[in-house]
């Protein structure tokens, strides 16, 4: 099955606990204002591969963990459903996964319910420029829920997390990734 993808990004300490492999998947029709990533919005734009392929390029460099944000990733539920799948029976990596949406819109929708159980820890509620941040469960602002799925993370692993980094990717280019892009965190 295919599946939409804006950016791959190896080896964060920002996107979670630990040592984590990310993807952002294209396409969001939140578009909640103040958004930190308006380029995965346009569900035209990124690239095409396999859930297969995308399996493959998130466990093949050793991580603590893998983190889906987007873009909205429940707007590809069938493909994000398989790729869940592949995580789970076929590595022991934990997932974590930013959503724009409310836990009960999660829970309400069957399409996107029964990805629910393959995922560890959920962070979900729509980004709110107008409130804090709630950095202490690694939120961006503080309607958003850290949610835990399963036994494999507690709420104090989500504590004390970098904020945000520079990566420097295998192809030259510098990434500013994580839950907080200001300015100000580098001033």
């Amino acid at each position: 099955m295919n599946i939409h993808i804006h950016k791959l990004l190896p080896g964060s300490y920002a996107n979670g606990p630990g040592k984590r492999n990310v993807v952002w998947l294209q396409g969001c029709t939140l578009r909640c204002p103040g958004c930190f990533n308006p380029l995965t919005h346009d569900s035209s734009a990124g690239k095409t591969i396999t859930t297969e392929k995308l399996f493959t390029e998130l466990t093949t460099v050793p991580c603590d963990g893998v983190t889906i944000s987007g873009g909205e990733p429940f707007q590809q539920p069938e493909a994000l459903l398989e790729l869940l799948k592949l995580i789970r029976e076929q590595s022991s990596l934990p997932v974590l996964l930013f959503s724009g949406y409310s836990y009960t819109e999660l829970t309400d929708d069957p399409a996107c319910s029964v990805c629910l159980p393959l995922i560890d820890a959920l962070i979900c509620g729509p980004y709110r420029q107008d409130l804090p941040p709630a950095y202490e469960h690694f939120c961006s602002s503080s309607n958003q829920e850290l949610i835990l799925l399963s036994d494999r993370y507690k709420k104090e692993d989500f504590g004390n997390l970098p904020l945000s980094e520079y990566i420097i990717d295998g192809e030259g280019n510098s990434v500013l990734s994580g839950i907080c892009l200001h300015k100000s965190v580098f001033s």
